[in-house]
């Protein structure tokens, strides 16, 4: 089943699924017609819009590959009146994707008859959230002139490019998968508090990851703002409940503490995400909050990471991808 749904697009999908879903329910079926229609005139008017990467010249104003990375440079990549209307609706086809496979991912959990397309469908949900959240990693690198030198803003630039103009998880470039399989350990291995180190968290998430995210640790093994990062994204916490937590256990002579203990010390700022979610939207936004306090912290010039782990684990794979051509 896994391996014939690989090459089949969400249409064909809906074509498969439909005539089950209608009996079981007549109404959810209609929904699915309205979103296979949607879905359909999405990807036409994408298909439609010329190739990002097709050169042209409008009343002398030229247009290319290297205008446009210019352009990011320039003015971000949050401007989209000022990118090509490909982009734009790139985005809202990704978008109407993701609530194609979650509702049949939502109705394939309901029914015996289509149990078999579950985890093939579960796999194209979250590799779908994770290409929008690989996007915006790469946009943080290019907009981060102070912290980036060109050569690496470039690349960052180019794979964005590549990655707007497919709007497939299959155009994810090669190394993604990483960040990808992170994603997948990180909502198999709940935090344990315990003595506040995650180091038995830390060595549950390397033994199922690659050789890849080892290299990576050892590359930034004495590199604070890492080990900051990591805590932040192993223990679902801020940097500054993590110091909060630490403080008071310290004060108090506590050797270690549990969820509950964590609960009652953090009081209402214990923002705990459900990382074990079947639904990758959590992960995303989970990955967003990290993202905004990265932000504060710059701004306010605070302690703590100024970078999420998945910012700094693509710079170390975009630079790695660089040595080996």
């Amino acid at each position: 089943m896994a391996t014939a749904l690989a090459d089949v697009t969400e249409d064909d999908l809906l074509e498969q699924l439909l005539p089950t879903i209608r009996r079981m329910e007549p109404q959810t079926f209609e929904q699915g017609l309205r979103m296979q229609h949607s879905l359909s005139l999405l990807s036409q008017a994408f298909d439609a819009y010329p190739s990002i990467f097709d050169e042209q010249t409008i009343s002398h104003d030229a247009r290319s590959v290297e205008t446009l990375v210019e352009s990011l440079f320039r003015d971000g990549c949050d401007h989209t009146v000022l990118l090509p209307t490909k982009v734009a609706v790139g985005r809202g086809l990704m978008i109407a994707r993701l609530n194609v496979y979650g509702f049949l991912v939502k109705i394939c959990a309901g029914s015996p008859d289509l149990a078999g397309y579950r985890e093939s469908l579960q796999h194209r949900w979250e590799s779908l959230v994770f290409s929008l959240l690989i996007e915006d990693v790469y946009q943080v690198i290019i907009e981060n002139v102070g912290r980036y030198p060109l050569a690496q803003r470039r690349r960052s630039a180019i794979d964005l490019l590549h990655l707007w103009e497919h709007r497939s998880d299959r155009n994810v470039p090669r190394y993604a998968p990483v960040i990808l399989d992170l994603w997948h350990v990180r909502t198999r291995v709940a935090p344990v508090f315990g003595t506040m180190l995650g180091t038995m968290e830390l060595l549950r998430i390397s033994s199922l990851l690659s050789e890849t995210w080892h290299d990576f640790l050892c590359a930034h093994d004495s590199d604070p703002e890492a080990i900051q990062a990591l805590e932040e994204f192993v223990f679902g916490l801020t940097h500054e409940q993590i110091a909060r937590v630490r403080r008071e256990m310290r004060d108090r002579g506590m050797a270690v503490v549990d969820r509950d203990e964590l609960m009652r010390l953090l009081g209402h700022e214990a923002p705990l995400p459900d990382v074990a979610s079947v639904d990758p939207r959590e992960m995303y936004r989970f990955y967003q909050r990290r993202a905004r306090d990265v932000a504060r912290r710059e701004i306010a010039d605070q302690p703590g990471p100024r970078r999420t782990l998945e910012e700094m684990l693509l710079v170390y794979l975009l630079d790695r991808a660089a040595r080996h051509g």
